[in-house]
Formats: C-alpha cells, structure tokens, sequence
C-alpha cells in the first residue's frame, strides 16, 4: 500500500465519523469520501452535506443563488419595508412552502428576496392581488419550463462513468455559466409574449366608461382541438412518447396561429385557442386540422368552436363560450371542424368557408339545443378543402 492509499483511507475513517457514509458499499464509499472531502475544502459544512439528499448538486445549487442561510417573513419585511402578510402570500404565489409564523427563519433568502422584490410592481401602482396573481401565473409557467431546462443541463454533465466529484464540478460549471443568461432570456420570452398581447388587445366601451379594467369581459370564440384517441394511445406507447405528442400539436399550433389568433395553454391532450374574430379562428383551426393531417406522427384531431362573452384571468379564460367549445369537441367526428350556432351567426359567407348543418344537439352541462355546423374552406378550384 502507498503513501497515498494510507492517506485516502485515513481521508475516509475520517469522513465515516461524521456519519455521511452510512449505508454505502466500499466502492461507493471511497467515491462518496472524495466527494465530502472536496465539499468541505469549499466551504459546505458537514451539516449543510448532511442535509442534502444528493450534495453532488450543492455546488450547483451554490452558483444559482442558494448560500444556504434562512430567513423569516418579518425580518424580509422590516428589510424591504413590505407588509409581512403581503409578502407571504406572495411566497405562496411563488410555490414557497406555506408558514404561518412570520418570525420562523425557514425560507431560503435568496427565495425570500426574490418574493420581496415584486413590492416594486406595487410601488409603481399596480393592484397588490394583481400582482400576486401575475407572480403565481408566472412561477406556474416557468415551473413547467424548469425542468426540460434542468434536463438540458444534465445532458451536458453526465456521461459514462463519470464520478460523483466529477457531476459536482462539471454541474457546477456549468450552472455558473447559464445563470447570467437566464434573466435576459426570460425578459426577452417575456417581452415577446407581452408584444403579442398588447397587439391583440382592445378597451372595450364598458371598460373606456368606467375607467376600470376588466380583465377580458368581451365577445369571444374559442377553440378545443384535441387528439383522437389519445386515451387507448396511453395504454401502448411510452408516457415520453405521449409527450412528445402533446408538444407536437402544441408546436403545430404557434407555427399557424398569428395575432389576433391566440393558443392560451395545453390540456392534456388538447390545446386552446381564442379570438375576437370568429372568422379568424375558424380559419386558423382549419390549416390546423389539415396540418395534423400531414403529419403523420399525430393522430386526427377533432375540432369544436364557440362565441359568447368571456372573462380574462392572468391569460386563462372563463365562461359560456369555453365550456361550449369543449363540449362540442367531446362529440366532434374525427377530422372534424365543429362550430356552435353562436360563432355561425358571426362569420358572413364571404370568407371562402363551405358549411353544412350537422344537428342540434343537447350538450353536457349546456342549457337547451346547441345548433353545430360542420364547415370547410373553399378551394381556389370551387371544391372543398
């Protein structure tokens, strides 16, 4: 035995006191130790490495904000001049554990400070529960985005064989580069969305009169389209194969929509799409419907469409013209564009659209008969399409 073997296994009797080896093999141990060692050598504590269920992510976490200190709401409160109630709920708006006391030091502080920080859109006049719903809207999104983000970061550290020191350092790199890009590139998505909101926004009379902003109270038709038997697809493909569907349909979509046109969200299989112009929907559901038919890794789709007045909460929508639109795609044929009477009534002839009536129909959780229409566009050869 050499010099240095005597060396790492009085490295590993050593680390073994503390207790962080507990459990592991000898092969796995030796690995384990030289990881602990290193931790240390950089400022973790044994603590914080007892703590951590996997501490080859410490230093990563280290290099995206975390420095392993714990504060209280109050003391976040008297340091930023915040209202404790206020910030707790928008630590809750930001998927913070909940806590009651506001003098338990138990959130993370760079977690707290960021809560902290969105006083400033209250500062700058902003409606205090708005903003809490915009910061819950937006943690809801990116936390959806965080993943497929923490993905592409691994993919870049791991390879075969490679050891637990070694993720720690190359995982650590690597957070350390991406962390300054990550605001830019979340203001920059941002701004895009925003841009395409602000373009397709109208005040409607109501809102001019009173001086209040409501948030979506109009005229709209919404679309549903969804996969044609994605359930039974459930039971013989990989759930990563049905993701990849989902993201498909969904990236199908902003390929044909354009503003006014607008895909809201995912929903399990189907997406959802709104539009002051009836027309213009029915229009960009049909180039959908015919896209998912060329494509030949997505099933048929099955399409409803429906008018009515509507209510805008932090880009999600509510009322008759929702539940509508989704009923009638729960009964659409395969292949089909079904449209309500509502959205019907709205759209002239002169849009290059072919329609047929298909029923009235008694539609699950709809008052009376609902007339739905079967429509087409218009080929430039005087045949359907």
């Amino acid at each position: 035995m050499t010099i240095a073997d005597n060396d790492a296994v009085v490295e590993i009797e050593a680390i073994a006191k503390t207790g962080l080896l507990e459990g592991l093999d000898a092969g796995n141990r030796a690995e384990r130790a030289e990881l602990i060692a290193w931790l240390l050598e950089h400022g973790f504590s044994v603590e914080e490495i007892r703590r951590e269920s996997a501490p080859t992510l410490l230093p990563a976490r280290r290099a995206l904000g975390d420095d392993g200190s714990y504060v209280s709401a109050r003391e976040m409160s008297e340091t930023h001049g915040l209202d404790v109630e206020l910030l707790q709920r928008i630590e809750r708006a930001l998927g913070l554990s909940r806590v009651d006391d506001p003098d338990s030091a138990v959130q993370l502080r760079a977690d707290a400070e960021a809560a902290a920080r969105q006083q400033q859109l209250v500062e700058i006049g902003l409606d205090a529960d708005r903003v809490v719903l915009m910061v819950r809207r937006l943690a809801e999104g990116l936390s959806r985005a965080v993943p497929a983000m923490r993905y592409a970061m691994m993919s870049a550290v791991l390879r075969p064989g490679i050891t637990e020191l070694q993720v720690a350092t190359t995982y650590e790199a690597v957070a350390r580069r991406v962390a300054p890009l990550l605001g830019p590139l979340v203001s920059d998505i941002m701004f895009v969305h925003l841009r395409r909101a602000v373009e397709g926004e109208q005040l409607n009379a109501s809102e001019r009169a009173s001086g209040t902003a409501l948030p979506g109270a109009r005229q709209l038709t919404v679309a549903f389209a969804d996969m044609v038997g994605f359930t039974r697809l459930g039971e013989a493909v990989p759930p990563e194969d049905l993701v990849r569907l989902v993201e498909r349909l969904a990236d199908l979509a902003r390929e044909i929509v354009e503003p006014p046109v607008r895909l809201v969200k995912t929903i399990g299989d189907a997406v959802m799409l709104v539009c002051p112009d009836p027309a213009k929907l029915i229009g960009a559901m049909l180039a959908l419907a015919v896209a998912a038919e060329r494509d030949e890794s997505l099933p048929q789709l099955r399409i409803g469409i429906a008018s009515g007045w509507a209510v805008s909460r932090a880009r999600d929508w509510f009322g008759s013209p929702v539940n509508v639109a989704s009923r009638i795609t729960e009964v659409a044929s395969p292949g089909a564009v079904l449209v309500a009477g509502s959205a019907r009534d709205e759209v002239s002839d002169a849009h290059g659209f072919v329609w047929s009536f298909a029923e009235s129909r008694q539609l699950k959780g709809v008052a009376g008969q609902t007339k739905l229409f079967r429509v087409h566009r218009l080929a430039e050869d005087g045949s359907e399409s």
